[in-house]
């Protein structure tokens, strides 16, 4: 069961996940995010140089959160939590006067300070279930052995060493009657030094406790019924989804759809476990269920996802569709600048990327070292919007993807670089941003009819 910092956001959230956790009669672990607000704070407070006071008070201001998170009552549970939560701030004040005196962050101590939002939300999270009469206790996924390769922020678990160490200290702890709280969004490298894995990585976190232990369902409990056919801020007819296939969830994900992290369908994928979107203040809801059954619907298309803020980047060279290597040498130097490519394309004069526009001036320094060995000039667009049109048979289904342009078409908008057969589930095509709203609602119009939710749950 895996609850986000929009879980833990105030008193009746918190009161929301142990009536939750209490109401599941089986045996359950609980896998938690930071409270909401807590992972940037740590990251905007150690993004520039600060002076002793400054480190106290921020720290003074984090320990009052969570002291505030706690049961309101007396008692023994409440004493060992605040004991608790203490000595976790001793440890970030050492860490982040560190920082301070040597004016250096490094990628692995920016980890290692990022992972404290987890470690006291896990102690929080014990604690008031504790509270409400369970065995709660509070674990660090770093302790328990979730060992992750050494990408600094964006790690990525190494499965078969997680079940080996995670699950004999879970199972034992389930085997006493207790409820684990774990901590999410961080892991640890086999030489022992603590890494993140990425934006909303506790979604992944759940998932490698759940292969670890062959543990089943996932439960993901956010704010959210589920994946929905579009966005509902721009489509009044989106409807609810409820089931997708593992490929489905993992391109709605990676192209916008901030319903789960994109990364945490592999470790339930590798093992048959279903995952389960759930709504923390609608808990009777079904939500969306991610499992390897395959769900067709008889338009296919299930759901249309975006990411708003692209920009293209385009390399010219005459000839570079015969110049070998022309665009790993161009995704080798944006990686070497930690960018971010969505997709790439390739014609027979340019190299075309997509790219966060956030990563605009990283890329063009980065580019510019390399044109006149690689490449002869370079452009980038900012203003682009990517959209993924995503359903199982996609790309086996004769005149869906036709339908999907000549819907867009028929709006006036342009399609510019289209990318398909790299998933059979999923195209995906970039627009010009002020066309956003009319593309997702052209499709979506296309296949359920305007406002017209009927189609849509009971196939989906």
């Amino acid at each position: 069961m895996k609850f986000g910092g929009t879980c833990l956001t105030n008193e009746d959230a918190l009161n929301r996940v142990s009536k939750v956790v209490k109401d599941e009669s089986e045996q359950k672990i609980v896998v938690v995010s930071a409270a909401a607000g807590v992972t940037n704070a740590l990251r905007d407070f150690v993004s520039k140089p600060r002076q002793e006071k400054e480190i106290d008070d921020f720290l003074l201001q984090m320990k009052l959160k969570h002291v505030e998170m706690l049961p309101k009552k007396d008692g023994q549970t409440r004493k060992e939590a605040l004991e608790q939560i203490e000595a976790k701030i001793t440890k970030l004040e050492r860490l982040l006067y560190g920082v301070t005196y040597t004016e250096e962050l490094t990628p692995r101590t920016n980890d290692l300070v990022l992972s404290f939002g987890e470690r006291l939300s896990a102690i929080v999270v014990a604690a008031r279930l504790a509270h409400e009469g369970m065995d709660a206790v509070a674990l660090e996924t770093d302790a328990l052995g979730m060992i992750t390769n050494e990408q600094y922020g964006n790690a990525v678990a190494v499965l078969d060493k997680c079940e080996k160490n995670m699950a004999p200290p879970l199972h034992a702890a389930i085997k006493k009657g207790q409820v684990p709280v774990v901590t999410g969004f961080f892991g640890i490298t086999e030489s022992g030094h603590v890494t993140t894995v990425g934006r909303s990585g506790t979604d992944y976190t759940a998932a490698v406790v759940a292969y670890a232990l062959d543990a089943r369902p996932v439960e993901i409990w956010k704010e959210v019924d589920g994946f929905m056919s579009a966005d509902p801020k721009i489509v009044k007819g989106a409807f609810l989804l409820e089931r997708l296939s593992y490929e489905e969830a993992a391109e709605l994900a990676y192209f916008g759809a901030q319903v789960l992290h994109p990364r945490a369908v592999q470790p339930a994928r590798l093992k048959g476990i279903d995952m389960v979107i759930k709504n923390l203040y609608k808990p009777a809801s079904p939500g969306t269920v991610i499992g390897k059954s395959k769900h067709a619907r008889k338009d296919v298309i299930k759901s249309v996802s975006y990411l708003p803020n692209v920009a293209a980047l385009k390399v010219y060279d005459t000839g570079a569709g015969y110049k070998s290597g022309f665009l790993a040498y161009i995704t080798t130097c944006l990686h070497e600048a930690n960018i971010n490519i969505f997709s790439a394309t390739t014609s027979q004069t340019c190299a075309a990327v997509l790219i966060e526009e956030a990563d605009i001036a990283g890329a063009k320094k980065a580019i510019k070292a390399i044109i006149g060995t690689v490449g002869e000039n370079f452009e980038v667009n900012p203003g682009v919007a990517l959209v993924c049109a995503v359903g199982e048979g996609f790309g086996e289904t004769k005149g869906v993807a036709a339908r999907v342009f000549n819907a867009v078409a028929a709006k006036n908008v342009n399609v510019d670089l289209i990318s398909a057969g790299a998933s059979m589930v999923a195209y995906h095509f970039t627009v010009d941003r002020k066309d956003l709203k009319n593309t997702i609602t052209a499709i979506h119009d296309e296949f359920w009819g305007k406002n017209d939710n009927s189609s849509g749950s009971a196939e989906s």
